[in-house]
């Protein structure tokens, strides 16, 4: 759960800490938060990349994908990588695309 708080506050040196002593970037979070995703409140419950996501944190997500965090469809979908106009989306899209 560490990994995902320091994931969705932008602390990149506590992520690759955590991830240096073995934090699975793939593990799903079991939190109770809730934040404000489009329309719709909902918990954040999924892997850290999407809590990096979430927050705009693009050289967080650089890190976790070098460290083999997965993006798949349903985090790219959730969390607006696909959305035009803002500056994270396009840098999250050219990130994957990589």
């Amino acid at each position: 759960m560490a990994l995902h708080e320091a994931c969705y506050v932008g602390d990149l040196a506590a992520v690759r800490a955590l991830l240096d002593r073995g934090e699975e970037p793939n593990a799903e979070a079991t939190s109770g938060r809730w934040v404000s995703c489009r329309e719709r409140p909902r918990p954040l419950n999924c892997v850290a990349i999407a809590w990096a996501m979430t927050e705009d944190h693009v050289r967080i997500a650089r890190l976790l994908i070098e460290r083999g965090a997965v993006v798949d469809e349903t985090v790219r979908r959730d969390h607006g990588i696909e959305a035009a106009g803002r500056e994270a989306d396009a840098a999250f899209a050219a990130l994957i695309a990589e």
